[in-house]
Order: structure tokens, then C-alpha cells, then sequence
């Protein structure tokens, strides 16, 4: 509870720092960070309403109520009914999460007030119906406060993204256990999610990234029916979930003996990424970690082929701020849990990325990763 009641005291820093009455949530994993509740379908969604009385009101879906109460933390807890669920009762009542929500703003009288929404989060259709079924309601976005809140982990979550950070290794090193010529790649990649499965990752996050040869030049590749063939590029990029945490984790492995090529690029990235690592520490730009990665790869000759920015933070999702661009003046502070992905991407020859994930620490860094980067 100790947890949950220290991040209820950021969603109430928001209250005061935006001037606004309540807080209206409704994306998922913020749901769950604030309440301990989580439902993955939007098809039954859920809303926390946090008012400046310091009141909390959950709802949720009836299919969800029982599940909900149970799981959080919260003592107010409502539902509706998406559909008729009683045969005796011809017209019985049907609503919606919006006019749930609509009810527990008018009975805690704020009708005429400001409420703060995530609109990163809601569809257009949401929102309008949210106005029209509240007219006299003012609605300010709050999107970015919402992820300045879940962008610092606390110990729980750091503990979450290490055990799903160990669960995408243990992936990893199925894939690099059973890689070599004439594998496919979709079979590797069905191989290693069975491993996730059995290591406690609750669910894929995306497709295995398996792609060998010049298929690994493109960053958004799939694995698919392409063999992997003697003496070429693996890239595998694999992640896990536990506890709704995730983790992301990245290596290249070379099917025979790397060429004096590939050894070069190999030693660039990992140069690049140790760089970066120097400067990643509290009250430094988080640009600048891109900028000494960038930096490493442009003096090599391979500046055109390092296409994207060096990494982003990790939590709850798998792609969370702040990404570590160029131009990111924002300060490093202690709590930040990043991805770091320096890589190069030659068209025709292939690509090649090294992921590692480092949490932000008064001192500096912690790497959190234990599969060595040297798997070349």
C-alpha cells in the first residue's frame, strides 16, 4: 500500500501544479500504476477519478468488479453495465464507462469544474463524448505531467523491470543456443517465445525479432521464412513482460566467423555505447548521451548508418519518454530506468545493435543486464 500511497501524492502534486479539481485516467497502465488495477482490453474499459478532496473513485466494467477489487488498493470501486444481464428485466439499464464517469462527477460536484485528462491516451470519438455528456465541464491536458509522474520508477518497479529483464535474457540465450544455418527465422523466434512463456513473461510484446543477413539492415523487421544461411549477421531483439513491466534486450551474433568487417562495426557500436554510458548521470542532458554515441559512430565513417535515436525509457510500456535524442535538453535524474540501443544499419549488408538497459543512480549508473554484450 506504502507504494501506492506515494504515487497517489504525485497524481495530487498534478492537481496543483496544473490548477486543476480532479484527475480523469483512463489509459490502462496508468490506471494500474495509480490503483493496482489492470485490464488489457479496451472493449471493457476502465477510469480512476482523483478529486482535490483526496477522494479516489475506481470503475470499471461488472464483467471486471470482483477482479478489480480484489487487485487494488482502492476502497471506492464502481461499475457499469455494458450490457443486459438480467432475464426478468426487459429494459433494463445499459451504460457506458462515460456515463459512469459522468456520475461520479456530478456526486462529487464537479460539474462546473476543471478536470485534467491524459489526451495522449483518448481517441477523438472518447473525448467527444466525455464533453458532450459533461457540457459544462472544462478539460485540461494533462498528458505530459502524467508521464513526468510514471517517467521515475520507484523500488517495485525497478525490481519488475529487472525480473522481466532476466526473463528476456533467458530468451536470448535460447535463440543464440539454437541459431545456425538452415534454421529459419520464424523458427527461432516460435522457440523463443515458448522460452518467455516458460520463464514467466506474461505476454509478447512484439513479434521475435529475428532477422539474419541484409534482413537486419531494416530496424522494423520480422522474422519470417528466410533460412539463416553460414556466415552472416543475426540480430535478435527480444522482449518480456512480468507484472506488466517490460523489458527489451538486444544482441548480434554471427553464424561462422565474423569477417573483418563485421568485427569493425561490432567494436563501434560497443565503443559507442560505452561512451554514452560516461554521461549518463544525474544533471547531464539527456542529449548528450546521443550525442557522445553519435559522436563515436561519426568518427568511424558509419555516421549515415545510425538512423536512430540512441534509446528511451522503459517501464510499463515498452516505449515510454524521455527518448534520448539530439535534442533533448532535459536533465538526467536519479529513478530514470533507460534502454541505450546504439546500432548500425549498412542496406544490402546488414545491421548490427547492441541494447542494454541502466538505471539512473545518485552516484551514476547501474547496468542492469547480465548476458555479456560479447556474443559475436
Amino acid at each position: 500500500m506504502r507504494v501506492y500511497s506515494t504515487r497517489f501524492d504525485k497524481a495530487r502534486r498534478i492537481l496543483v501544479s496544473e490548477e486543476i479539481d480532479a484527475l480523469l485516467i483512463m489509459e490502462p497502465k496508468t490506471v494500474y500504476y495509480l490503483t493496482g488495477f489492470y485490464t488489457p482490453s479496451f472493449d471493457v474499459p476502465s477510469a480512476v477519478i482523483i478529486s482535490g478532496d483526496n477522494e479516489v473513485t475506481l470503475t470499471v466494467s461488472r464483467i471486471e468488479l470482483d477482479r478489480a477489487a480484489e487487485t487494488s488498493w482502492v476502497n471506492d470501486v464502481r461499475c457499469y453495465y455494458p450490457h443486459p444481464l438480467k432475464t426478468d428485466e426487459k429494459n433494463e439499464k445499459v451504460d457506458s464507462v462515460i456515463d459512469s464517469i459522468s456520475a461520479i462527477i456530478e456526486e462529487k460536484d464537479l460539474s462546473e469544474s476543471m478536470i485534467g485528462v491524459d489526451l495522449s491516451h483518448l481517441s477523438v470519438s472518447q473525448f467527444e463524448d466525455i464533453k458532450r455528456k459533461m457540457p459544462k465541464v472544462g478539460f485540461k491536458d494533462i498528458s505530459k505531467s502524467v508521464w513526468e509522474m510514471r517517467m521515475y520508477k520507484d523500488l517495485m518497479e525497478i525490481e519488475n523491470i529487472q525480473k522481466s529483464l532476466e526473463i528476456a535474457e533467458k530468451g536470448l540465450r535460447t535463440a543464440i543456443e539454437i541459431i545456425s544455418p538452415g534454421t529459419t527465422e520464424i523458427q527461432v523466434a516460435v522457440e523463443v517465445e515458448s522460452a518467455l512463456r516458460k520463464a514467466g513473461s506474461q505476454r509478447a510484446l512484439f513479434e521475435g525479432v529475428v532477422v539474419s543477413g541484409s534482413k537486419s539492415a531494416y530496424p522494423y523487421a520480422i522474422a519470417g521464412a528466410k533460412k539463416i544461411e553460414e556466415n552472416e549477421l543475426v540480430l535478435i531483439n527480444i522482449a518480456a513482460s512480468y507484472n506488466e513491466y517490460c523489458a527489451d534486450v538486444a544482441r548480434t551474433i554471427f553464424t561462422g566467423s565474423p569477417h573483418k568487417k563485421h568485427k569493425e562495426i561490432f567494436e563501434v557500436v560497443k565503443e559507442a555505447l560505452n561512451n554514452a554510458l560516461q554521461y549518463a548521470k544525474p544533471g547531464v542532458a539527456l542529449g548528450q548521451l546521443d550525442i557522445a554515441a553519435r559522436k563515436v559512430i561519426k568518427e568511424k565513417g558509419y555516421e549515415p548508418f545510425f538512423i536512430h535515436p540512441i534509446g528511451h525509457g522503459i517501464g510499463l510500456d515498452q516505449y515510454e519518454p524521455p527518448i534520448i535524442s539530439l535534442n533533448n535538453s532535459e536533465l538526467i535524474r536519479e529513478g530514470l530506468v533507460l534502454n541505450l540501443e546504439p546500432a548500425i544499419y549498412i542496406p544490402e549488408f546488414g545491421g548490427l545493435k547492441i541494447e542494454e538497459t541502466i538505471l539512473i543512480t545518485e552516484e551514476g549508473n547501474q547496468v542492469l543486464n547480465k548476458l555479456p554484450i560479447e556474443t559475436m
